[in-house]
């Protein structure tokens, strides 16, 4: 299992790098408590299964050879960051506290997973370094289908586990009751980054 390791090792090192999908579960965190935001991490951990999974069908290499599709997919991925942190920069800071209750709940639950699930996705990228990334971990005869199953698996858990840290980290913020103002700058600076994202995004070459 020392392949497995080491491919655990290198989703991980690349995962803890901040970016949009940690940016977006460490927000949740802090304005809406660590357990609430776990379905940020749930949405974030959908998404990289599915772009795994469409790595390892082939559809990275598809991206990569028809320069057509792969920035109609780079410029909805920007499109869409732009949009959220033009969201979150008008959202007041505090609305959580209007869908506190019980009855708003799910709602409020499949927003934090639409969300974590949507800024995971928009970016091809992932299915690109999924692509580069398996093969390197592949060619023992009989055992290449057991292996990419493991490592999509591998990278659902880990997308996770990693985005649940980052939603911690938030709710320490939130535990620290702080005030309305301060939580208002947070979120202006947090859709102010995802719109600088977005715009980096899509002027990016790759």
């Amino acid at each position: 299992m020392a392949f497995w390791i080491l491919f655990c090792a290198s989703v991980v090192a690349v995962s803890v790098v901040p970016g949009p999908s940690t940016l977006i579960a460490f927000t949740h965190g802090a304005r809406f408590g660590w357990c609430k935001a776990l379905a940020t991490a749930a949405g974030n951990a959908f998404a990289s299964l599915l772009q795994a999974s469409a790595a390892s069908a082939g559809l990275g290499l598809l991206l990569t050879e028809s320069a057509s599709v792969l920035l109609a997919t780079k410029y909805l991925g920007a499109a869409y960051l732009v949009y959220l942190g033009v969201r979150m920069w008008r959202s007041k800071a505090d609305e959580i506290e209007a869908g506190a209750g019980t009855t708003a709940a799910p709602r409020v639950s499949g927003r934090l997973f639409r969300d974590g699930f949507l800024v995971a996705v928009s970016n091809p990228k992932a299915i690109l370094f999924f692509t580069a990334l398996f093969p390197q971990f592949l060619g023992t005869p009989g055992s290449e289908s057991g292996r990419m199953v493991l490592m999509t698996v591998s990278v659902g858990v880990i997308a996770f586990m990693v985005a649940a840290v980052y939603a911690g980290l938030g709710a320490r913020i939130r535990a620290m009751s702080v005030t309305q103002t301060a939580m208002r700058r947070l979120q202006r600076a947090t859709g102010g980054l995802f719109v600088f994202a977005g715009i980096g995004l899509a002027a990016s070459r790759a």
